[in-house]
């Protein structure tokens, strides 16, 4: 029988509960939990809000695999629905899964190939306008490209005043949308405060932006190569077809996936490869040796190990989703405690990324060659998610790294980057962001 008390944890005020040290800095929050607390701990977000952070391979499996029809997506993820609407991240049930066999053809293995060209040709676009010695934001500068890529891939979109004028509409629902995290109290959209009212014609302009994609779309003779011409075209078993929300919804949700997850990886990557020569030295005698100056083709992808070791490491140290959670719909057991309904269970892969006990004494250093000497066969298989897991696992992972590795290998045989700083802070909000956009100046190799 599961223990009717709660895992051990932080006390917390009475009203706020652990907001404020949540607050003040949340991955340090989560470390110290795990550290001071172990593999199951709990604390309070307000008065009511009760959240277990679990940090064993074996409880983030129970939650997303073992139990996974017994969990919905937390409350903070419902946060963005405003924007992402009834999307894969945010649906629930029958209804997710007739959307995630919709979508899923989209992303076979052969089409995802199919967009190397695009990834290549736009990356060169950004290095044709780059000059030894500029300073740039690095984060800025493959935020940029990696939209380009999304925004083409998904919507067939050419043009960069209609790629700038999504990004920006985009940008300013999310950040109106983040600041109801961290409140104690909100009130629901449709109360007439000057903040929601600000929400909601921010999302009502990004819908109809989307809505004339969609159109474009369906007027097209013959279907494009895009994502979007292709869910407009999927077809259920019994014939049905996604509706114009559905499709809105879906390419939302790409979207915001399939960009900044992708950009924050590489970086993460070049920060870390600037604070380390020799990792960044063997990089680029395997792309000298490999490749030869040229641009990598997907055939060359597999001969690329320490590429792929370089991108590992990095989404391990600094992983773009840092933070999974999930509401439990009944009442469960997790690691002899009751998960109580309506509890939220975190997963943090800032946390767990940073055991020990599966990455050594020096879990904090950046080391490409651990994954090297076949790690990723000896790890649990929840020690390191970066794509979260289960059947709710990144339906775009494939395109994702094919799309990280293309773009370092491209640009790192003509540019690196000099750090103009010595540390970089993080920003943790839906994703994990750099405080400062890592400042750097372009050196032409």
């Amino acid at each position: 029988m599961p223990s009717d008390a709660l895992p051990p944890g932080p006390k917390g005020t009475l009203i706020a509960g652990n907001l404020r040290e949540f607050a003040r800095d949340r991955l340090d929050f989560y470390v110290k939990l795990a550290r001071e607390y172990g593999d199951l701990s709990s604390f309070r977000f307000g008065p009511f809000r009760r959240v277990f952070l679990a940090n064993h391979p074996d409880l983030i499996e129970q939650v997303l695999v073992t139990d996974a029809k017994h969990y919905i997506k937390h409350f903070g993820a419902r946060n963005y629905m405003p924007v992402l609407g009834n999307g894969l991240v945010t649906s629930e049930g029958d209804f997710w899964l007739r959307q995630r066999r919709l979508s899923q053809p989209a992303f076979l293995k052969q089409r995802v190939l199919d967009y190397a060209p695009v990834m290549t040709d736009l990356t060169n676009a950004m290095l044709a306008r780059w000059r030894t010695g500029t300073a740039v934001s690095v984060h800025t500068e493959f935020g940029a490209l990696t939209s380009a890529i999304a925004l083409k891939t998904l919507f067939g979109l050419d043009d960069p005043g209609d790629r700038a004028a999504f990004v920006e509409r985009l940008r300013a629902a999310f950040l109106l949308l983040t600041g109801r995290f961290e409140k104690l109290v909100n009130f629901p959209l449709w109360v007439p405060t000057p903040h929601n009212v600000r929400i909601r014609r921010a999302v009502a302009h990004l819908r109809r932006v989307v809505d004339g994609f969609i159109a474009t779309a369906r007027a097209r003779k013959e279907p494009g190569n895009d994502l979007l011409s292709r869910l407009v075209a999927a077809q259920d078993h019994d014939g049905s077809r996604m509706t114009e929300d559905q499709i809105r919804d879906e390419a939302m949700t790409l979207y915001l996936a399939g960009h900044e997850t992708t950009a924050l990886t590489l970086a993460w990557s070049w920060f870390l490869l600037a604070k380390h020569p020799d990792a960044e030295r063997k990089l680029v005698e395997e792309w000298a040796r490999v490749l030869g100056g040229r641009a990598p083709t997907t055939d060359d992808l597999h001969n690329l190990p320490y590429t792929d070791a370089v991108l590992a490491e990095s989404m391990r140290v600094y992983p773009a989703v840092y933070l999974i959670g999930r509401e439990a719909t009944k009442d469960l057991e997790l690691g002899g405690y009751r998960v109580r309904k309506g509890y939220t269970v975190f997963m943090s892969q800032w946390v767990t990324h940073r055991d020990p006990r599966y990455f050594g004494p020096d879990p904090d250093a950046f080391r490409p060659e651990r994954w090297l000497d076949g790690l990723a066969k000896r790890l649990p298989k929840y020690a390191y998610f970066p794509f979260g897991g289960g059947p709710r696992v990144c339906i775009g992972n494939t395109f994702a790294l094919m799309e990280a590795a293309i773009i370092l290998a491209t640009v790192g045989q003509r540019y690196r980057f000099t750090v103009d700083t010595e540390e970089v802070g993080t920003n943790p909000q839906i994703t994990l962001l750099p405080a400062n956009g890592i400042p750097a100046t372009l050196q032409a190799r």
